[in-house]
């Protein structure tokens, strides 16, 4: 008896989700296009937790566990675009007892639910939610209250606020010691501008001095900049954990880990709420000014500046190292438009805008490896959705509620792109003519639509997307001035083997927050003064 009141809540929970899923099974069969079959959904909250204590499953013979890399949202990172190219497709299903998630790199669909006209396809609550752990923003709304903090945060940015960033990204960098060391693992590289994106985001978007921000202050046990790090560095955990109310559980009753994430949840708050008090008493007029710093701190949390930044540029440096010619070709543009007095800010307004070749150089890192995850959206009313079918395209009636998946890294890697798709080619986004004058000019060239998206598209583009330009772009620029970078190579390998070893790194990669690498030791590479 008491064995059956044990198992007989387990068992009714599978009946249940058995149940459901073959529910789901049916509704999916009408879209007619390829079914993947998962027992649990990223949108689970228990899942999240538990699910490192499942890895193992991968590993199982015959493909028994296919279904365990689908079951976060940040899966599209180490999948780029293999799922697509084994069904032969641009759409398909993920199928749980949670309901049905619809895939798509398919350009028409895409166009659908983020083009101009999507307004009712709204972000899905699975991801919303991840962004209101300290209040409600313009990552977590949807519908006229994000339109109310999307018109506050874009008054943040704004010509001074990049020049600010271009002045403090190369200063930053022109005080690094790269040389000093003879070589850096890919690990060691992204902890390196860790710190220089810190401390860019502490001064151009705190408005104060990094020592400052990574002080700790009276009354508190962390400082801003620790517990900022924290809560990032567990992001999934700490969402789980404050969906849950973990925040009122009892200390003793957490383990060490919950226990610092619910420390550094309250210190991040309370030093934001004593920074921006303190920014309104140094305002000298009320209402404009306390408007752009609440709006700016939002928006840099939102977008997780420092995290991004430190990973795009140890994948594009990286992969400069990789492709030797690439510097040659970088370093003509930056020799010619690139001054000893660029850290000034009245030079930003002159030497960005010649920088197109950098800027093509971020556009194709964040191409191959954009920090993304896969973002959903989700119709508030029913909608036709356009897919490619196993018969072909067809305009498919979507539920309202239906979530749909955007996969960034299949658009990216979309045929469309080329037969060089795969190919890390910067050039693609540069377009020559020649002017009246007969000089030649370059532009950069950004395919029209949804096939680039790193940034996003449509109305919920990153209001952060040219200052994250502005401060890439200054921090290559200083780096390339001084140095080349170059792969080390192993023991008894040559230059090809090691430059294919650093691609073979750089594509073995997972989400958290952004795009990370599972083997961040396995390739090295070194600074050398040009």
């Amino acid at each position: 008896m008491i064995a059956l009141l044990c198992t007989a809540p387990f068992a009714l929970f599978v009946v249940v989700r058995t149940y459901n899923w073959i529910h789901y099974y049916f509704q999916a069969r009408k879209y007619d296009v390829p079914i993947i079959f998962v027992p649990v959904s990223f949108e689970e909250l228990w899942w999240i937790v538990v699910r490192p204590l499942f890895s193992w499953v991968q590993h199982l013979p015959f493909g028994l566990g296919s279904w365990y890399l689908y079951t976060e949202m940040g899966f599209p990172q180490p999948d780029a675009n293999r799922t697509f190219l084994r069904l032969n497709t641009e759409n398909f299903i993920l199928c749980s007892p949670k309901g049905n998630v619809i895939v798509t790199a398919y350009r028409p669909g895409l166009e659908t639910v983020v083009g101009g006209g999507a307004k009712h396809w709204t972000i899905d609550d699975s991801q919303t939610r991840l962004f209101a752990l300290f209040g409600e923003n313009v990552a977590s709304t949807n519908g006229a209250e994000w339109q109310r903090h999307r018109k506050i945060t874009s008054t943040a940015f704004n010509e001074r606020s990049f020049a600010r960033v271009w002045t403090e990204s190369i200063r930053r960098v022109a005080g690094l010691d790269l040389d000093g060391e003879n070589t850096r693992t890919l690990g060691r590289l992204r902890s390196t501008f860790d710190i220089v994106a810190m401390e860019v985001l502490a001064v151009a978007g705190f408005g104060e001095n990094m020592d400052n921000l990574a002080k700790v202050t009276n009354g508190h046990r962390e400082s801003l900049m620790q517990s900022l790090g924290c809560v990032l560095k567990n992001i999934l955990l700490t969402f789980v954990f404050y969906s849950l109310n973990g925040l009122k559980a009892p200390g003793f009753l957490l383990p060490s880990e919950l226990r610092q994430i619910r420390q550094s949840i309250f210190e991040f708050k309370v030093h934001m709420e004593e920074l921006l008090l303190q920014k309104l008493q140094n305002s000298k007029t009320s209402e404009k000014p306390s408007a752009v710093g609440m709006s700016l701190l939002e928006s840099m949390v939102r977008a997780n500046d420092y995290e991004t930044t430190a990973g795009s540029l140890t994948f594009a440096l990286s992969y400069l190292a990789a492709h030797p010619t690439l510097q040659t070709w970088l370093a003509e543009e930056i020799d010619t438009h690139f001054s000893p007095h660029a850290h000034r800010a009245t030079e930003y307004k002159t030497i960005y805008p010649h920088l197109v070749r950098c800027l093509a150089f971020m556009y194709e890192t964040l191409r191959m490896a954009s920090p993304a995850p896969m973002l959903v959206r989700a119709p508030s009313t029913p909608d036709v959705l356009p897919m490619m079918t196993r018969s072909g395209h067809r305009d498919v009636r979507v539920p309202a509620g239906t979530p749909v998946g955007i996969h960034q890294q299949g658009v990216h890697f979309s045929a469309r792109w080329g037969a060089d798709v795969m190919v890390f080619e910067p050039r693609r986004f540069i377009v020559s003519s020649v002017s009246e004058s007969g000089e030649k000019c370059e532009a950069v060239a950004v395919p029209e639509g949804v096939m680039y998206m790193p940034w996003a598209f449509g109305q919920r583009v990153c209001p952060g997307k040219k200052f994250s330009q502005v401060e890439f772009v200054a921090l290559v620029a200083e780096i390339l001035r001084g140095f080349r970078v170059e792969v080390v190579r192993g023991e008894g390998e040559s230059e090809e083997e090691g430059r294919r070893r650093v691609l073979e790194c750089l594509d073995d990669r997972f989400f958290n927050i952004s795009a990370h690498l599972r083997r961040p030791e396995g390739a090295r590479i070194r600074f050398v003064r040009r």
